[in-house]
């Protein structure tokens, strides 16, 4: 998620993907394919050999009327979009302890399941009464007992069992904007370990994913997704998911820009897999849970070819690597029509529906490669 994402200066994932810039746009119409997962299929959560892409369409999905949920979720579907990344916000959905409002989760995951597609649900942030003293303004805090955010999962995943397969324990942990007061490797560890133990105590066969590592370097509170994770093998708190989460944005330069190759956040992912693989997690994949660019007009947007190109680079990436998991675009719609405003700006295609070249690309790979 890109509330308040700072100005991002990326480049090089390796050297083999240097010739992928000058790609075609493909055209924007759906391609037909012949494999469309079902949401109900253990295929959902398992590992796959073939790319699966998905989309990360934001909180702002929840508040959309029947008939735009509709429209945007079938786009999803005649897009190849195997799955749809969801909030669910504990903050809202039990703002008064043991008080529980679940009528907009209910109602975006049972459309997303109708689409044929499986729901990602990611648990994440607190109500007032659960966090911790120091950031009590804040639904972005940590709680401050990991056994009462561990306890909440259980709950969605005893409600929701027959509907989601994949979960994501918290958004961005790394980063002071999503983990209050301050990232804390320590702190987080300890949340995803109850959260995890509490999880596969239900559904023992689902899939565990960590927090998406925002890009990020070790300065302002904020620490590097290289670094977190080598803290966590550290601690041993591996253990504790399936497969690591990566957020490899790269905006306002292309993700194999070799000018930037010190800052670049989807480079990253190769040592990453160095450190899983010393740890000895060679069979864990990595996914990615948000990846895209903003268009628009503000200073650090890029144009919609560049939004198409940078998200074709990161899918050849995919295609390349078995331990790249699933690919999911932040986002499917632009979430406003004020082009100056980088956040509203990250759709496939634009607030009113009409594609983006980015659209027609993410079809053609779906139709191409997809797989179960």
């Amino acid at each position: 998620m890109r509330t308040n994402a700072p100005r991002r200066v990326i480049a090089v994932l390796t050297a083999s993907l240097l010739p992928l810039v000058a790609a075609p746009v493909v055209a924007a119409e759906t391609v037909a394919r012949t494999q469309t997962p079902p949401a109900s299929s253990a295929s959902c959560g398992r590992q796959s050999e073939s790319m699966r892409i998905g989309v990360s369409p934001g909180a702002s999905i929840g508040g959309l009327s029947p008939a735009d949920l509709d429209r945007e979720l079938t786009l999803a579907k005649d897009a190849g979009s195997f799955s749809v990344r969801l909030d669910i916000d504990w903050s809202a959905i039990e703002p008064t302890r043991g008080s529980f409002d679940w009528s907009r989760t209910d109602r975006v995951i049972d459309a997303v399941v109708a689409h044929g597609m499986c729901p990602l649900g990611i648990i994440a942030y607190t109500p007032r009464w659960a966090r911790v003293a120091s950031a009590v303004n804040d639904s972005h805090s940590r709680p401050a007992n990991p056994a009462n955010f561990a306890a909440f999962a259980k709950t969605v995943v005893q409600r929701y069992q027959n509907r989601i397969k994949i979960w994501e324990v918290w958004n961005e942990p790394n980063i002071v904007t999503f983990f209050k007061p301050a990232p804390d490797v320590t702190a987080y560890s300890a949340l995803l370990k109850a959260t995890y133990n509490a999880i596969k105590q239900v559904q023992p066969g689902a899939t565990v994913l960590s927090g998406g590592m925002a890009p990020a370097e070790d300065t302002n509170g904020n620490i590097s997704g290289t670094t977190f994770l080598s803290r966590m093998y550290s601690q041993g708190s591996n253990k504790y998911f399936d497969a690591f989460n990566v957020h490899p944005y790269t905006w306002p330069y292309l993700p194999n820009d070799p000018s930037t190759a010190s800052w670049n956040s989807a480079m990253k992912m190769w040592p990453m897999r160095d450190t899983m693989v010393a740890g000895g997690d060679s069979a864990k994949q990595i996914w990615i849970t948000e990846f895209g660019a903003p268009t628009g007009t503000a200073p650090n947007s890029v144009s919609e070819q560049v939004q198409s190109d940078s998200i074709g680079i990161v899918l050849d990436a995919v295609l390349g690597n078995a331990w790249l998991g699933p690919a999911f675009v932040y986002s499917l719609r632009d979430a406003g029509t004020d082009t100056s405003d980088t956040e509203q700006n990250f759709g496939m295609l634009h607030r009113d529906w009409t594609p983006k070249p980015a659209y027609g690309r993410v079809d053609a790979y779906a139709a191409e490669h997809s797989g179960p």
